[in-house]
């Protein structure tokens, strides 16, 4: 949990919260729930942080690794009863779906409808008499829509005066799963909830670091990263409809005509390669950076000269000899626009246009005024 403490774990003991230092910590013993989770992060399951307070913040943020509030948060409410609690509202991803989790009002740990039968094949079980104790998972279950996707899965329940402690239940990994929370149980009337320790695992919101894809037969010529040159993945098409992948490369040489004068050549760039080969009506390999951007800049002309630009126009991948760019001129507001060719009128060198001449290379030859450069660039 980032600030909480190398010793402290999930149980992270908070101001008024003295049911956190109860119980087991992490470092004690690695619980299953907390590998379980890990390997569900692996596949994309997990809590989306898309209402954490301060998550803007770094590690330090106030309520970023507070395991007592934020969406998905799993907390007693010993004001009404031992055996009450609350799961906080927020959002999952559990097997590329999307599910709502949790509610403001708070329920009874020891309430039936809250345990899938898929999970406790012998139903709510909990401990019954003095000295037992077992382990709940809070999870998020779609199966359970009348709880708001919360359910609760309980484990063997122990008689720990003989030295024995509850372990935790493994019938949820039957599915994927995310685990809230682990809740210790001990014997009451009511029973009470001794300990939460919280075993949420946020999906990450960004960034994604994705390195250059090489060929890993040492073929590509790297730095270019071009992975066999055409950019369809070696092997052929990939074997389902509409699969695809993201992967970073440089996009020199994803043209084979035309390869230099790609846009962003020399750059790690995104691309999406579709189920498709190359050369087909879809699919093949689509670069998705740079995002091409559009600018203009107004020149005051008097003579021929050089101007800087803010960027560099990009060049057609059809003629590396033209740009991306447009050019008019002015002779006042408005009053008289005549507009100017490349390679006759003006020429683009990196971040630089030369004006040439206009009085002898126009007809009629245009005089001092304004010339408006429109053109498409990369953001460089």
């Amino acid at each position: 949990m980032g600030t909480t403490g190398v010793n402290e774990g999930h149980e992270k003991t908070a101001t008024g919260a003295t049911w956190q230092a109860d119980g087991l910590r992490d470092t004690d013993v690695l619980s299953t729930a907390t590998l379980t989770n890990m390997v569900e992060r692996g596949i994309t399951n997990g809590v989306v942080p898309v209402t954490l307070t301060n998550y803007s913040q770094d590690s330090g943020g106030s309520d970023r690794n507070n395991p007592l509030v934020t969406n998905c948060a799993v907390r007693p409410n010993p004001g009404v009863g031992t055996n009450s609690m609350f799961v906080d509202v927020g959002t999952v991803c559990l097997d590329g779906a999307f599910y709502s989790v949790g509610h403001g009002s708070a329920f009874n740990i020891n309430t039936a409808g809250y345990y899938n039968v898929r999970f406790n094949p012998g139903g709510m079980v909990l401990p019954s008499g003095v000295n037992q104790e077992c382990w709940v998972l809070v999870i998020a279950d779609p199966e359970l829509t009348g709880t708001n996707n919360v359910g609760l899965v309980a484990g063997a329940v122990v008689d720990t005066s003989g030295g024995l402690y509850p372990q935790m239940p493994s019938s949820h990994l039957v599915k994927q799963s995310v685990v809230l929370a682990a809740v210790r149980v001990t014997y009451a009337s009511p029973v009470v909830i001794a300990a939460v320790e919280d075993k949420r695992v946020f999906i990450r919101g960004g960034p994604l670091p994705i390195t250059p894809l090489v060929n890993s037969a040492g073929t590509a010529t790297h730095p270019v990263n071009d992975y066999g040159i055409s950019p369809t993945m070696t092997g052929g098409a990939l074997p389902l409809a509409g699969l695809g992948t993201l992967y970073g490369r440089n996009p020199l040489g994803h043209d084979t005509t035309a390869g230099a004068n790609a846009h962003g050549a020399g750059q790690t760039h995104l691309f999406y390669q579709g189920d498709i080969a190359l050369g087909a009506a879809s699919g093949g390999a689509n670069q998705l950076t740079p995002v091409h951007r559009q600018s203009k800049q107004i020149l005051a002309y008097s003579a021929a000269a050089t101007f800087p630009l803010d960027c560099t126009p990009l060049v057609s991948e059809h003629d590396p000899t033209l740009h991306l760019a447009h050019c008019l001129w002015f002779d006042g507001p408005g009053v008289t626009v005549s507009s100017l060719v490349e390679g006759v009128h003006y020429t683009i060198s990196a971040k630089n246009i030369t004006i040439a001449n206009l009085t002898a290379t126009m007809v009629p030859p245009l005089g001092p005024g304004t010339i408006h450069v429109f053109y498409t660039h990369s953001g460089f």
